[in-house]
């Protein structure tokens, strides 16, 4: 996108946040809250994001009603955009609680009511490449509003990670807070795995007694030209493998037409019926990390990756497990990682960026709404 249209965009945007929606929010300010409407709020799909979901059981357990309130504006057209926040911000107005993992420009349109909590879940673990005000990136300068003003908790997968969503989203101290990741809660579940295997085997019964090598990268470019780099050499890992293993790539949601192997099963499910995992950049690594099994980095463009977008950690000297570049030593590597890997090799780093996830985060944010 050029840096005139996307100027524009961030000014149109702007704009609105300051029109439209606090005049729609304001409308039903006066009525009174309600108390048990919980609004899970995301404008990247027309359906709750895995993150939400354990958080929104739980809730609706204890007796809240949760309302979704999911949107792909790539697709709605301006249109069903201004519909929808239309509709949003009505009901944002006299909610209890506000839940989102994505920005969510509507939710920070308007000083929010006192009696509503917004909380952000945030949609990754760990504190990896830069985002939010951390880099142009992701928040250029041209952007006025704010994408965290409304926000009351940020749950992060550490104490280590507290200044980085600290800095990441220019919050005050105390907002950002270590009660673990929800969605990982489940990796502590010893039945969870078994039930993922058993849905995987009767989606794909070719991968019935194989092993799964699971390739989860993150995308480059930008939300609306999102690529995937090396995913070549990942397919010749099929032949160099043999028979005994199971490839399965699952590219980045936002790149279009991208692999998506397997399709039944959640990235979340694939998680624990993987052998192995290949990755690059992305924060999939601190999940996996949990499962104490075999991983991979491989980053054909890294020199490049490190030029363009910073860290918040030294990547070559901090991962947990080898970082290759090289795509003719690839197969081998896998191999090395598969024969040498030792048990307990990331409980160090476990430590430091994932201490929070302990099987028990989803009882601990649920909690934040009964206070």
């Amino acid at each position: 996108m050029s840096t005139k249209k996307s100027a524009l965009k961030q000014y149109l945007k702007y704009i609105l946040q300051k029109t439209l929606l606090p005049i729609w929010y304001n409308s039903c300010r006066s009525k009174p809250i309600e108390e048990k409407l919980v609004l899970f709020a995301d404008l990247n799909g027309d359906r709750p994001p895995e993150s939400m979901l354990p958080l929104m059981a739980e809730l609706e357990k204890r007796g809240y009603r949760c309302e979704a309130w999911c949107c792909d504006f790539s697709a709605a057209g301006f249109g069903g955009m201004l519909k929808f926040m239309r509709a949003f911000m009505k009901r944002y107005a006299v909610a209890r609680g506000l839940v989102i993992c994505n920005y969510f420009v509507p939710a920070h349109a308007c000083r929010k009511r006192s009696e509503t909590l917004a909380v952000q879940l945030w949609h990754s673990c760990g504190a990896l490449k830069k985002f939010g005000y951390s880099t142009p990136d992701d928040i250029p300068p041209s952007y006025k509003g704010s994408v965290s003003r409304n926000i009351d908790l940020v749950t992060v997968s550490s104490p280590a990670c507290v200044p980085v969503f600290e800095e990441a989203f220019r919050l005050k101290k105390g907002v950002a807070q270590a009660l673990g990741v929800c969605r990982t809660d489940v990796f502590f579940d010893g039945e969870y795995a078994e039930k993922c295997r058993k849905k995987l085997h009767a989606a794909a019964p070719k991968t019935v007694g194989k092993k799964i090598l699971l390739y989860l990268p993150t995308f480059r470019g930008d939300a609306s030209h999102a690529y995937t780099v090396g995913v070549e050499e990942v397919e010749g890992l099929k032949k160099a493998l043999g028979e005994g293993w199971q490839v399965v790539i699952r590219e980045h949601p936002r790149v279009k037409n991208g692999v998506c192997d397997l399709p039944l099963l959640s990235t979340n499910e694939l998680l624990p019926c993987a052998d192995m995992l290949i990755t690059d950049y992305s924060s999939v690594i601190f999940e996996f990390s949990l499962l104490d099994k075999p991983m991979l980095l491989w980053c054909k463009d890294l020199e490049e990756y490190l030029s363009d977008r910073d860290f918040y950690l030294d990547f070559k000297r901090d991962m947990p497990c080898p970082v290759i570049t090289d795509g003719e030593k690839l197969a081998a590597a896998v191999t090395d990682e598969l024969a040498h890997f030792d048990k307990g090799r990331y409980a160090e780093f476990v430590k430091k960026y994932m201490s929070a996830c302990d099987g028990h985060s989803t009882e601990c944010v649920a909690d934040v709404f009964d206070k």
